[in-house]
């Protein structure tokens, strides 16, 4: 009896599996179904990654054929190109471009001819004065030491021998001046000067024998003086802080001088 009921039991286990396998065959192969249609659309999805699926619009409004999508169009301004201007064509009527011409460059030829002209302009009255005084004054010095030694002689001008006005006369005909012959006349020109503002050239006149201007003499600078010695009967320097002509002194001229080389 017991192994009767077993055998029942078994036989309706083995039953109500079967029914139940039954029922569920339908449901796995739904959801196989299911998973293999995602699968399908997750590959589309990934094959076309920049497909953007949109939704459906609800209750749009179709247009009609009839009317014209667009109604105006606005007027577009051309894009001019950029393009490569030619050179050669730059200043024609065609293509009115700004053309500023460039100075022709001047070569050392030119130059050259330039400084040529510039030389050979001829030197007119006022390039002849001298510019440089320190120059004519060291040169008036030079020619009158030339006479150093020379004996006195009065009246003398020949040049072997020679007094105080006639050593001042043959020293400034060399620079364009013409001295009159006499000591009173000589003090008559030039400008006069003070004793602190000697300079080489400057003529110093001493009263001797009379109280009118009777001796000249030449300033050679470093307080000295060049001129025809009655005393010593020649030219030679002396001091013009030496007591007898500290004493005789009346006053310097300057005179204006020509450079005689300026020309050469």
């Amino acid at each position: 009896m017991p192994m009767k009921r077993t055998a029942l039991s078994l036989i309706l286990l083995i039953l109500s599996a079967q029914a139940e396998s039954q029922r569920g065959e339908p449901s796995l192969f739904l959801e196989y179904e299911r998973e293999l249609k995602k699968t399908n659309e997750t590959q589309k999805v990934d094959e076309n990654p920049f497909i953007k699926t949109t939704p459906p619009l609800v209750n749009a409004k179709p247009i009609p054929l009839s009317e014209p999508i667009l109604k105006s169009v606005a007027h577009i301004t051309p894009v001019l190109r950029n393009d490569k201007v030619e050179t050669d064509s730059i200043g024609q009527d065609a293509k009115p471009f700004l053309v500023i011409p460039k100075p022709a460059p001047i070569t050392s030829k030119e130059v050259c001819q330039e400084k040529t002209v510039q030389a050979e302009e001829p030197k007119s009255k006022t390039q002849k004065i001298v510019h440089n005084i320190r120059n004519i004054k060291d040169k008036l010095l030079a020619r009158a030491k030339e006479f150093l030694g020379t004996p006195y002689g009065f009246g003398s001008r020949d040049g072997e021998r020679t007094d105080c006005s006639g050593f001042t006369q043959q020293v400034y005909r060399q620079f364009g001046v013409s001295l009159p012959r006499s000591v009173a006349e000589q003090a008559q020109l030039g400008e006069e000067v003070s004793m602190d503002d000697l300079q080489i050239g400057d003529l110093l006149f001493y009263h001797t024998y009379k109280s009118d201007p009777s001796h000249v003499a030449i300033y050679a600078g470093d307080g000295q003086i060049i001129h025809a010695s009655y005393i010593n009967k020649k030219v030679q320097f002396d001091s013009i802080d030496k007591a007898y002509y500290k004493q005789h002194f009346m006053y310097a001229k300057r005179i204006a001088l020509n450079d005689p080389d300026y020309d050469k």
